[in-house]
C-alpha cells in the first residue's frame, strides 16, 4: 500500500489513502512490519532538505507498528521549533489505514464527507490572523479536523476554543518557566520574569512528589508519560492543571525530537492509591476537558495498571465524561494480559515498576526533571 501525496499551499503534507501498485511514489522506502507485511513509509520533505528516514532511524526506534496489525505510517513535514529545524526528524503520522477508513464512515453516517486536504484548508481560513499565530504547530488543524470526524463545524469552534484557552491559560508562559539562561528570562519585563518564576514555583511544588514526569518511551519512540495518583500531594485545582499542561506539553515535545512522532503514552500507576487521593469530581471533569478537548489526537494509549479494587468505583463514576474514542484508547493492565500489552508496547527493561519495568532504575529527581534537563528530554535520557 502507498500513498498518493497532494501539496497544497496552506497545508503541506495532508494526503489521501488509495491503493495503488506503482512504486513510483516520491521518496517512499519500502519497510517491513513485525508480521512481514510489505508497507510503504513515505518521507516529505521541503525541496531544498536531502534528508530521509534512514538519516533518522536509530536502535531505539522503530516503524514497527506496536500492535503488530496492518498500517502504514505516513510522514508530514517538520513543524517549525524552537530548535534548530534540521536537528529534528521529520513527523510520522500515526494514522493508519483503518483508522482512516473508520473516520470516513462515521463521517458518512452522519452526512459528511470526509477530505482531511478540504477540511485542514477551511479550518485555517476560518482562523483570525491572530488565531493562526497561537497554533502549537503546523498539524494542530488536522487533529481537529480528525478528531471531529469530518465534522468542520465543529471542528472549526473547538479549535477557536482551544486556541482562546492556549491564550488565556498561558500555555507558552507554563513551557518556558523553567527555561532561564544564567539565571533570569532575558529580554523580559520585571513583572513578566515575575510572572514566569512564580509558574516555576507552582510547577516544582506540584512535582515534588514525583507524580507525573515523562521517562524513556514506547517501541516506536512516543515519549511515556508517568502519572502516579497515590502520590498526589496538592488541592488546588488550577495548579494541578497547570502541571499537567506543563508535563503534557513537555511529552509532546520529547515524541517530537526523539522519533518525530506526535502522540505520547500515559501511564497510570495505582501503588498506594487510596479513594483519599481521589480528585474532586471537578478536577477530574477539568483534567478530561484539557485531554479530550485541549489535547486531540496526542493520546496514543493510557495503560491503567494494576487498579485497586477500590478503583472501581471512582472509574465507574469518570467513565461517563470519557468520550467514546478515548475509552478505546484505554488499556487496563493487569495480570497475565496486562504483562502481555506492556512487554509488547515498551521495552520493560527500561520502564518503571508499575508500566512492568523488571529492572530497577535510578529514582527519579524532581529538581533535575524541571531545573537540569532540556525541555523535550525525558528524565534519565
Amino acid at each position: 500500500m502507498t500513498v498518493l501525496l497532494r501539496s497544497r499551499s496552506l497545508m503541506r503534507g495532508i494526503f489521501h489513502h488509495h491503493h495503488h501498485n506503482d512504486n513510483g511514489a516520491a521518496n517512499s522506502t519500502d519497510v517491513k512490519e513485525g508480521n512481514g507485511s510489505d508497507v510503504a513509509a513515505c518521507v516529505i520533505t521541503h525541496s531544498h532538505s536531502t534528508t530521509t528516514m534512514a538519516d533518522w532511524e536509530d536502535d531505539s526506534s522503530s516503524s514497527h507498528c506496536a500492535s503488530g496489525g496492518d498500517a502504514t505510517n505516513y510522514s508530514l513535514p517538520p513543524t517549525p521549533t524552537s530548535n534548530s529545524d534540521s536537528l529534528l526528524p521529520p513527523i510520522i503520522d500515526d494514522c493508519t489505514p483503518l483508522e482512516h477508513s473508520r473516520r470516513i464512515e462515521i463521517a458518512k453516517s452522519h452526512g459528511f464527507a470526509y477530505d482531511e486536504v478540504h477540511g485542514v484548508e477551511s479550518i485555517l481560513q476560518a482562523l483570525t490572523p491572530h488565531e493562526r499565530t497561537l497554533l502549537a504547530d503546523d498539524n494542530m488543524p488536522l487533529r481537529h479536523y480528525r478528531a471531529e470526524k469530518g465534522n468542520l463545524s465543529e471542528a472549526i469552534r473547538k479549535i477557536k476554543l482551544t486556541l482562546k484557552w492556549r491564550e488565556e491559560f498561558g500555555v507558552e508562559d507554563i513551557k518556558r518557566c523553567f527555561d532561564k539562561p544564567n539565571g533570569i528570562h532575558t529580554g523580559l519585563s520585571s513583572e513578566k520574569q515575575q510572572e514566569l518564576n512564580n509558574l516555576a514555583d507552582i510547577i516544582t511544588h506540584e512535582n515534588k512528589t514525583g507524580k507525573i514526569y515523562s521517562r524513556g518511551y514506547d517501541k516506536q519512540g512516543r515519549a511515556i508519560l508517568y502519572l502516579t495518583p497515590g502520590k498526589e500531594n496538592s488541592t488546588d485545582e488550577w495548579n494541578n492543571m497547570r502541571h499537567l499542561v506543563y508535563h503534557l506539553e513537555r511529552a509532546i515535545a520529547c515524541s517530537r525530537r526523539k522519533s518525530g512522532r506526535e502522540k505520547v503514552c500515559i501511564v497510570i500507576g495505582y501503588q498506594g492509591f487510596k479513594l483519599s487521593n481521589a480528585p474532586p469530581l471537578s478536577t477530574t471533569k477539568h483534567t478530561l476537558a484539557i485531554l479530550q478537548g485541549h489535547y486531540p489526537e496526542r493520546m496514543c494509549r493510557a495503560y491503567v495498571c494494576d487498579p485497586p479494587f477500590v478503583f472501581r468505583s471512582f472509574w465507574s463514576i469518570i467513565k461517563m465524561f470519557v468520550d467514546v474514542a478515548t475509552l478505546e484508547k484505554v488499556a487496563f493492565c493487569t495480570g497475565k494480559e496486562g504483562k502481555f500489552v506492556l512487554e509488547r508496547d515498551f521495552d520493560t527493561s527500561i520502564t518503571e515498576k508499575q508500566a512492568g519495568g523488571t529492572e530497577t532504575l535510578r529514582e527519579f529527581g524532581s529538581r533535575e526533571f524541571l531545573f537540569d534537563t532540556p525541555f523535550d528530554c525525558t528524565f534519565d535520557e
